[in-house]
């Protein structure tokens, strides 16, 4: 008797499912006006990392060592790196890793040893974020991470 109370109570007060020609409402302007702003992907997601990653950036840490990078300026695909005593050089080239975009880079340093560098995987968080985890040497663990943020 009571699950039919309840039953009954939900037909009339217009819940479920009815064909009365009413439209359904629509929520406040405000709020479909911003679902029809957001668009269905960003902007970056459509551009490659090496795309994303031109211009320069700054190390999120203070070059302490001789072969530290402080500074990395991306243009066209190559770049240049500077430390406290490192002059770098090098190329992005495109690549895949587990399916996602994973360019590659390959830098060569002057001006003393190159910290384990040598070739490495780019990374972007957003557009504002960029590390690049060096493979380090052959037979090795892997090598140095160098996370940069853009500079402005």
């Amino acid at each position: 008797m009571a699950v039919t109370s309840v039953i009954v109570g939900l037909v009339v007060s217009g819940c479920g499912n009815s064909d009365d020609g009413q439209k359904e409402s629509k929520p406040s302007g405000g709020a479909t006006s911003t679902a029809r702003q957001s668009p269905s992907s960003s902007p970056s997601a459509q551009r490659t990392i090496i795309e994303r990653s031109t211009g320069s950036w700054k190390s999120i840490v203070a070059a302490k060592s001789d072969d530290a990078l402080a500074t990395l300026t991306i243009a066209d695909g190559e770049v240049t790196a500077k430390g406290p005593k490192l002059d770098c050089t090098g190329t992005l080239k495109p690549g895949q890793e587990d399916g996602a975009d994973a360019p590659s880079l390959t830098l060569s340093c002057e001006g003393g040893s190159d910290g384990g560098r040598g070739r490495g995987t780019v990374q972007m968080k957003g557009d504002d974020a960029l590390a690049i985890n060096w493979d380090g040497p052959e037979g090795g663990f892997g090598g140095p991470i160098d996370s940069f943020r853009r500079a402005s």
